[in-house]
């Protein structure tokens, strides 16, 4: 018994050795784990100062780009700054000719406007027409000077419009101007110029809504004839043409309806169709 005994003891203890044996690597597995995390956990805040010392390091450097970049723009703003006071009026090119065609169709939409009140003018004096006395002349005398003062800004209109598309031409035939402004004054005053030198007939004689007024008021205070020539209403001035000539302006003409050999009223007026033919055969 007892040396059984001996023997199971030996046994346990030898099993308890070669169980210690066994967990001596398990156990140095693990501390080999821990250190690894240890490392990593002392790494870490190392890690993440390096990465925020980075990041302050891109953006001061994104400063400094910011910074030159709005220092080169700066250059470049000073470079293209226009110097007003050493800076050239630059010529026109055909790229600014439909501008100043806008310009010039400006005008003309304008002097359209201009020809409404004409017929308003007619009509009223041809209103005031019919009431006889001094005062209607008087008013009859003032509504001549307005039509006439329309005219006025009517061929004004005309002539800035006229100006503009002579510069159009200009520049299209390859002249260079440079002086945009001061030449489209010279050529209005010039316009200008030139329209004041002109007489009474020369502005009005010929002109349609002129003739329309004074055809308003004859017909009222002389109806049932025809109206003279336009001569007989603007008096002659130097360097008019003379009355002589019947070319110059033809008067109002009257449609006569009575039979030139019965002297009664034409009644089934007819017209020979072989005269016709004959003259169309001319």
């Amino acid at each position: 018994m007892p040396v059984a005994t001996s023997s199971r003891r030996r046994k346990s203890a030898r099993q308890a050795s070669s169980d210690i044996e066994e967990d001596q690597p398990t156990q140095g597995t693990r501390a080999a784990a821990r250190d690894d995390v240890d490392e990593e956990e002392e790494d870490a805040p190392r890690r993440s100062k390096k990465d925020k010392v980075q990041v302050k390091k891109e953006a001061v450097k994104k400063e400094k780009g910011k910074a030159r970049q709005e220092e080169d723009d700066d250059e470049d703003d000073e470079d293209d700054r226009i110097d007003i006071a050493n800076f050239a009026d630059q010529p026109l090119t055909k790229a600014d000719g439909p501008k100043i065609v806008g310009l010039s169709k400006d005008w003309q939409s304008v002097e359209g406007v201009m020809h409404q009140p004409a017929s308003i003018i007619s009509a009223v004096a041809a209103a005031i027409a019919e009431v006889d006395g001094d005062e209607a002349q008087e008013g009859l005398a003032e509504l001549d000077r307005v039509m006439k003062g329309l005219l006025d800004v009517q061929a004004l209109m005309t002539g800035h419009s006229k100006v503009l598309t002579d510069i159009i031409q200009s520049v299209a035939t390859g002249e260079k101007i440079t002086d945009a402004n001061a030449r489209y004054l010279s050529l209005a005053d010039d316009m200008n110029a030139e329209y004041d030198k002109k007489t009474t007939r020369q502005k009005y004689l010929k002109n349609e809504e002129y003739v329309a007024f004074k055809e308003a008021i004859y017909e009222v205070e002389h109806p049932g004839s025809a109206m003279p020539p336009m001569t007989d209403f603007i008096p002659r001035e130097p360097g008019d043409e003379s009355d002589d000539d019947d070319d110059i302006v033809m008067g109002g003409v009257t449609q006569e309806y009575k039979c030139p050999l019965m002297m009664t009223l034409l009644k089934d007026p007819m017209t020979s169709q072989i005269r016709l033919q004959a003259f169309v055969l001319r």
